[in-house]
Formats: C-alpha cells, sequence, structure tokens
C-alpha cells in the first residue's frame, strides 16, 4: 500500500487539527514563512549559509581562517544575475523599460478619482473630482450613446448595443458640467450606480511629451427595488494632458469617446447565493471552507505543502445511488478533502467522516467515475504526487493503491483529468494533465521556468490511461500519437466528438504556448491537428469545453485563458517587436483572453472569438456551457480572477 507522510484522516479543523505534522505559527513566523518560500521560488534557488566564528581580529572568519570583514564593515552584497532582486528592480512601472507602463502609473490613479463622478453623478463630490481630473475644454462623446440596436429581448432580459458615431456630434459633452449631465443620462432611471471599473488595456505616445491616448475597459452596474438590475460593459478612448496648476498638477482627461457600449437590464437578479443556506449547518463548512487557504498557511507546517496556488476543483455525482447529486471538495495539503451528501432539498449533510473519502493529500481535481462498470460511482482523484482511485463500496469508499502507473511525479504535478471511452470498448479511459511548478519541479524537465515564454517546449509530459476493463490501468501514451508535443505546461483536456465519426477527440489546454488538438483515428490511435484545423490557439490556456453552441449539429469549442489588461497595453505598442510581425501577433493574442471556434463540420473551425465577444472572460481559469436561462441555447459560464490586493474592483 502507498504509503504517504499525508496519509491520515483528520477531522475537525478549529486548534484541535493542529497534531505533530500541523503546527501554529505566530503571524511573525507565518509572514517570515511566507516571504522566504516567496523568495525562493522566486530565485529558483536555495542557499546553505554557514556561520563564519569570530578571527583573532575581531572582524569574520571564513570556514579556511581567512579574516573577511573588519570590525564595524558595512556590507553591501552585490545581488547575482537573475535573484529576486533582479525581478523586484522590475516591479516598479518601468524598471523592465516598458515606458508605456510608466504611463498607465500616472493615468490610472486619474480613473479612480473619476470614478466619483459615475457613482455620484449629481453629488458635489461628483463635481470635485471632475474639477480634479478634466482638463480645459474637455470634450466627451456618445455618453450616452447617440443611437441603439436592440440584440435581445426575451424572457425578462433586453441587451441593447450603443452605435458609435452615429448622431455623435450633437451628442458631445462639453466641460465637467456636460460631462456629469450625460452620465447622469446614461444610468437614467437609476440616478446612482452600485459599481463602477476600469481598466486601461492600451497607452499610446510618451509620457515627456505632455500626451497620451488610451483604451480602457469599463463595467458600470446597478439595480433598483425589486431587484431589477443594469449593467453597462464596453471601451473607451480616452485623451490625455499633462496640465493643472502649481497646486494641482498631473495628467488631465483632455476627451472620452466611447468606442461601443453594451446596456443589459434584467427584471431581477437571475441568481442568489445560497451557499450558507445549502452548506452552512455542517461545522465542516463553518471550520475548513469559510476561513480560506491564508488562514491555514499561517497554521499548517509547510512541511505539509500548502501554498497559495489554489488548484483545487470540486466534483458532483451520486455516490449514494439515491437519485440527488452529491458534492465533493478538493482541499489543499494537510487539509481533509469534503464529502458532501445531498438532502434532496437543496441541502447537504457532511459526510467526509467514516467515508474514506477525506484524505489529506493535496488534491487537485476529482472525477465521480464508474470504473469498473458495477453500477455505482468511484472517485478518480488527481492528487500532488499523482493519480488516486477510491473505490465506491456501496457509499463508502476504499482506497485502491497500484491501479493506476506511477508517474514522474519528482518531474511535474499532477493538475487535472478528463475521462471517456477513447477505444470503445466500453469503459471509461483517464487522460491526466501535469504541469511543472517552478516551486521546486528539477531533473529531466531542466528549467523551472517555462522556455521560450511564448511557445514553451519544457514541461512535462501528459499520460493516458488506459481502463483494462476491471477498473485498472495501463500507460496507453507510448506510440498513441499523444506522445507527440507532449512536453507542454498542460492545465486542461476535454473530449468531445469534434469530427462526428462517432470517436471522442482531445483537445489539450497549455499554458504559455499553443494547444494540442488529438484527431482520433480508431484503434487507440491519434493524430495531432491544431493547426490544420484552425484550433491551435496560442495563450495561458486555462480550461476547454466543447459543445454545440450555435445548434447546427456539430461541437464548437470554447478555450479559458487570460485577459491581461499589462500584456495588452506592453504588446499593444506599435514598437512592440516590431521587427517580427509574426512574434508580434502572437504575443498580442496571447495576452487578449479567451477563444470561441465554430465547427464549419468539414474538420476545420473558424475563429469568432472578437465578433461574437465570447473572448472577454478576465482573468479566466475554469469555463463551461450551460443553458442558464432553459431557453435551449448554451450559454458560458467562465470562472475567473486573481489577488487584487487594494484593487478588490479589478477588472
Amino acid at each position: 500500500m502507498r504509503v504517504s507522510l499525508l496519509r491520515r484522516r483528520l477531522y475537525g479543523p478549529g486548534p484541535e487539527l493542529l497534531n505533530k505534522n500541523l503546527v501554529r505559527k505566530t503571524p511573525f513566523a507565518a509572514a517570515a514563512l511566507a516571504l522566504g518560500t516567496a523568495m525562493a521560488a522566486l530565485a529558483g534557488a536555495a542557499l546553505l549559509l554557514r556561520a563564519p566564528r569570530a578571527s583573532r581580529s575581531g572582524g569574520l572568519e571564513a570556514p579556511g581562517g581567512t579574516a573577511l570583514l573588519p570590525p564595524g564593515t558595512q556590507v553591501q552584497v552585490p545581488a547575482p544575475a537573475g535573484s529576486v532582486e533582479d525581478l523586484r528592480a522590475k516591479v516598479a512601472p518601468g524598471g523592465d523599460r516598458f515606458v508605456v507602463e510608466e504611463a498607465d502609473e500616472a493615468i490610472e490613479p486619474r480613473l479612480e478619482v473619476l470614478k466619483r463622478a459615475f457613482l455620484e453623478p449629481g453629488s458635489e463630490t461628483a463635481r470635485a473630482a471632475a474639477a480634479e481630473v478634466l482638463a480645459e475644454g474637455f470634450t466627451a462623446r456618445g455618453i450616452p450613446p447617440g443611437a441603439t440596436r436592440e440584440i435581445l429581448a426575451e424572457d425578462g432580459l433586453a441587451v441593447r448595443e450603443g452605435l458609435p458615431g452615429r448622431g455623435a456630434p450633437e451628442r458631445a459633452a462639453q466641460g465637467a458640467g456636460g460631462f456629469l449631465r450625460a452620465i447622469g443620462e446614461l444610468i437614467a432611471p437609476l440616478e446612482r450606480l452600485e459599481g463602477a471599473a476600469f481598466k486601461v488595456i492600451q497607452v499610446l505616445g510618451d509620457p515627456a511629451s505632455g500626451a497620451l491616448a488610451s483604451t480602457a475597459i469599463f463595467e458600470l452596474s446597478g439595480g433598483l427595488d425589486g431587484g431589477r438590475r443594469w449593467q453597462w460593459t464596453g471601451t473607451a478612448d480616452l485623451s490625455w494632458r499633462l496640465t493643472g496648476t502649481a497646486a494641482s498638477p498631473g495628467w488631465r482627461l483632455s476627451a472620452w469617446e466611447m468606442r461601443d457600449v453594451l446596456r443589459a437590464e434584467l427584471e431581477a437578479k437571475p441568481f442568489a447565493d445560497v451557499t450558507e443556506a445549502a452548506l452552512g449547518a455542517s461545522p465542516v463548512y463553518r471550520d475548513l471552507l469559510v476561513p480560506g487557504i491564508d488562514e491555514f498557511r499561517a497554521r499548517l507546517d509547510a512541511a505539509t505543502g500548502i501554498d497559495v496556488y489554489g488548484h483545487h476543483g470540486a466534483a458532483a455525482g451520486d455516490f449514494d445511488s439515491d437519485g440527488i447529486d452529491d458534492l465533493y471538495v478538493c482541499m489543499p495539503p494537510g487539509l481533509p478533502n469534503v464529502l458532501f451528501r445531498g438532502r434532496g432539498d437543496g441541502t447537504f449533510a457532511d459526510q467526509s467522516r467514516g467515508s474514506g473519502a477525506d484524505v489529506v493529500d493535496g488534491t487537485h481535481h476529482a472525477l465521480f467515475l464508474d470504473l469498473e462498470n458495477d453500477g455505482d460511482q468511484d472517485l478518480f482523484l488527481v492528487t500532488e504526487t499523482g493519480a488516486l482511485v477510491l473505490r465506491n463500496e456501496g457509499g463508502t469508499f476504499r482506497e485502491a493503491p497500484g491501479v493506476v502507473p506511477p508517474i514522474a511525479a519528482a518531474r511535474s504535478t499532477p493538475i487535472s483529468a478528463a475521462a471517456a471511452d477513447h477505444d470503445l470498448d466500453g469503459d471509461l479511459d483517464v487522460y491526466l494533465c501535469a504541469y511543472v511548478f517552478w516551486r521546486g519541479a528539477v531533473g529531466e524537465v531542466g528549467s523551472r521556468l517555462p522556455f521560450p515564454y511564448h511557445e514553451a517546449r519544457n514541461g512535462a509530459p501528459n499520460f493516458l490511461f488506459r481502463n483494462r476493463g476491471d477498473g485498472t490501468f495501463e500507460d496507453a501514451t507510448p506510440g498513441s500519437g499523444l506522445d507527440r508535443d507532449n512536453d507542454r505546461f498542460s492545465f486542461a483536456a476535454a473530449w468531445g466528438d469534434a469530427d462526428g465519426d462517432g470517436d471522442p477527440d482531445l483537445y489539450v489546454a497549455n499554458d504559455f504556448g499553443s494547444n494540442q488538438y488529438y484527431r482520433n483515428d480508431g484503434g487507440g490511435r491519434f493524430t495531432e491537428a491544431a493547426r490544420e484545423s484552425g484550433i491551435e490557439d496560442v495563450g495561458a490556456g486555462m480550461s476547454v469545453a466543447w459543445e454545440d453552441y450555435d445548434s447546427d449539429g456539430d461541437l464548437d469549442l470554447y478555450v479559458g485563458n487570460m485577459l491581461s489588461s499589462a500584456g495588452r497595453r506592453v504588446t499593444g505598442t506599435p514598437d512592440y517587436k516590431a521587427s517580427s510581425p509574426s512574434l508580434q501577433a502572437l504575443y498580442r493574442r496571447h495576452a487578449r483572453g479567451n477563444s470561441l471556434f465554430r465547427n464549419r463540420g468539414d474538420g476545420t473551425f473558424e475563429e469568432v472569438s472578437e465578433a461574437s465577444r465570447a473572448y472577454f472572460g478576465r482573468w479566466a481559469w475554469a469555463s463551461g456551457f450551460v443553458d442558464f436561462n432553459l431557453d435551449g441555447r448554451e450559454d458560458i459560464f467562465v470562472q475567473n480572477g486573481f489577488i487584487t490586493n487594494a484593487r478588490k474592483d479589478d477588472l
């Protein structure tokens, strides 16, 4: 049976959780540990510092006896190339030689001030904000749009698109007063917004010239009593001048022109947060799920492997065969995974203790699968050290060691899995994605960091595990065709019959470069055909989903990437990699966001990401299709977000 330091069943994640492996730390110790971990990860090296003994001269003595430093010497230790100090120098805007970031650092705070004008357009606060930010002679066009076009009106949802350029001259607003009146007209009948956010995605010009042009995405939202909701999203072109008085110097906004805007109106919020009602009666929810990872990083010993990455998913399935969905929540190392049983009334009961499913190995992903074709759902877990199968024995689980071949865990971190009957023999096979984290992966994969950034080929191999029919697996990767280009930083994969020939094909979303589409040729053989099919996609690949979104009978493809506003600013300057237009386009594509591909039905795909507006998924992680309003059409749900620190409203 496989032995793991962390393979212990723990329960009750309050103070009683702390055993010999779990140590309560003071805030100072926790902060020092976190800083040390981060520095070690960034530097990519470890140093053993030996304490020198005092020399006869009163200075410090090296191990060989040489006096190193006389008493009172002030030491400046030079940072080696590639060290964390080098990285810190690049954190300051402009420190990485991208002048555009210096410009952004200057104008973003001005937009923060201007937000007050949108949140309270009729107030004295708004008038003060406008006076502080707007330049003399300021002009705004397209607020509100001079003309609109109805896109959708059904089931309590109405969406209108602004048509910039139509009626623009007569819709121009002059000065601070005109700007505030235009905002009031835009958001009527709300009178007041609940939220406003702006993010600069392009800056053109040299700050030294005293003039800048920028493009910003924006989101405005609010509601009325009774639940009616409004939301405005779009982009605007902003012009800036370095001006002001001696008492108030700085960048001022000289022009605002709306590029596009969508207004969505809802009769009521379509969803309500029921987490507390569904899970709150369980102590494990309050004690384990609510506190958050920062809480436990300060309480668990670093030896457990707990860290801030947060790549831990959840799975839904009917483990007790009562016809009601249950929920399995994956946890970081040192904390037990949680099994909730659905009661059928919208609430869940904690079944972790005694279920056999409360393993403490750090778990990234879980799948409910009937691996033995015996009618109940087993658990296939993707842990930090490999795959783990928990066999369902009538509502409880038993670990089944050795049923999945071991992988070279020291080379990589297993991150996710996708299941399908790839060889059509009647049982489920599993594809396992692996990733190389720079926090310690070494050896055969070489560098800890992806290289080259835009097309990294120093990642770890993924694996195809073929089900032998008895719930045990063999490694079927070699010779299957899935071993081609199998050296990426893979985050997720999904099976789908993209070419309509009756067997499942496979798409793999990779970080730092191109994705793979493996076409199933039958007989356990695959051909990599991403480029020829038009779905190679280059970006920070985080997720992938197949669905027939246009209802034409074939599967279309959605890929979750990351929209990077800093990346768009840097790559959007005309001189960025101007000597290589193809590389320039690739980096711009990398920062753009998500991708939607429409299946033409002939084995090729058309990219419709921007035309459909489906590219805008913010800093996206997971994504999938679901018919939220039950109108027969597939909608897209995108899970997004990142650590924003003080910018809680960051887009």
